[in-house]
């Protein structure tokens, strides 16, 4: 399998131009702010407002301006009275160029991706692609990288992918991250050769999806994993609960227990039926018993034990259901 990426200095150049019309954008933001908060000061203001609309009062209503976290491209110094900084009295900014370099490469790779995914989605994975040799320009006289990519199917027939990535920016409030954003335009069709079979896209695709599979199940097999660690200890413990629960039974059904049980009847004034009970409470210790011999057994047998994991018996209460104590 060929697949298309984007060579180094196409990707430098989309890097380079992102980020310089982004620093100017921030540089201007920053001039503009810190001209605004000079004349505050000179003014003798300490904050500054804007109008807010008040859904509870239905009216618009004046605040003061908070400034925390104002934005991810510019680093603000703030006036510091006895609580800290003040944050509704910025005093000046500047540009955060790490940041701004940071979002020219997120910008970069996202539509460096989409211009290879498109590319990707002419190209078989039985497809040999030609080293590009400079079939892919840029425009001067716009922002535009075009050209061609030759390549080969397996049957020796030639293609070629004629491509166009067109791209502008928005500014402000119009672009995503509030300053400018690079918005992206495709066009490309293959010649020649026909597709055949699967699309290097479609592999990758489908290979991204399997890695998500992979890894859910790769947490589902953890859990499943501490589960069964957890449930291997149940035979030892449960062993212990079980003969005391026992006991506690075998007393019902005792003369002193089947005495309490009259006392208790002639005291409330209702028929204690000692047959029956003798009978519920025999059938309950017979079903401890039961369980009380298989998680003896399983303590010895832990494939046996497994297999009743595997069936969905994994939890002690559940055991307890399948057992009916």
């Amino acid at each position: 399998m060929t697949q298309f990426t984007l060579p180094t200095n196409h990707r430098v150049f989309l890097e380079e131009e992102i980020y310089v019309k982004l620093v100017a954008t921030a540089e201007q933001k920053a001039e503009d702010l810190n001209k605004m908060w000079a004349k505050r000061e000179q003014e003798g203001r300490t904050y500054d407002t804007h109008k807010v609309y008040k859904c509870m009062y239905n009216k618009v209503v004046e605040e003061k301006i908070y400034y925390y976290k104002f934005s991810e491209f510019l680093t603000i110094s703030f006036q510091h009275d006895s609580y800290g900084e003040n944050y509704h009295r910025p005093i000046s900014c500047t540009v955060n160029l790490e940041a701004c370099r940071q979002n020219a490469i997120a910008q970069r790779d996202h539509s460096v991706a989409l211009f290879e995914s498109r590319i990707n989605s002419h190209v078989a994975t039985t497809d040999i692609l030609h080293e590009l040799q400079g079939s892919l320009k840029l425009s001067a006289t716009g922002n535009l990288i075009e050209g061609y990519i030759d390549g080969t199917t397996a049957k020796g027939e030639r293609f070629r992918i004629v491509t166009h990535m067109m791209w502008n920016y928005r500014y402000g409030e119009n672009s995503a991250n509030g300053y400018l954003t690079q918005y992206v335009q495709y066009r490309s069709d293959r010649r020649g050769a026909r597709q055949e079979g699967k699309s290097v896209q479609q592999a990758i695709t489908d290979a991204e999806k399997q890695a998500k599979r992979d890894a859910k199940q790769a947490i589902i097999d953890q859990k499943n994993l501490a589960k069964w660690e957890k449930f291997q200890k149940l035979p030892v413990q449960m062993e212990k609960w079980i003969d005391k629960e026992i006991k506690k039974l075998a007393a019902i059904i005792s003369p002193e227990g089947l005495a309490e049980s009259r006392r208790t009847a002639k005291r409330l004034d209702y028929t204690f039926d000692e047959e029956w009970q003798i009978k519920c409470i025999t059938g309950d210790i017979d079903k401890h018993n039961t369980l009380r011999n298989d998680l003896r057994h399983w303590q010895n047998d832990e494939t046996g034990l497994k297999a009743l994991f595997d069936k969905g018996v994994d939890t002690r209460n559940k055991l307890k259901e399948m057992y009916g104590v």
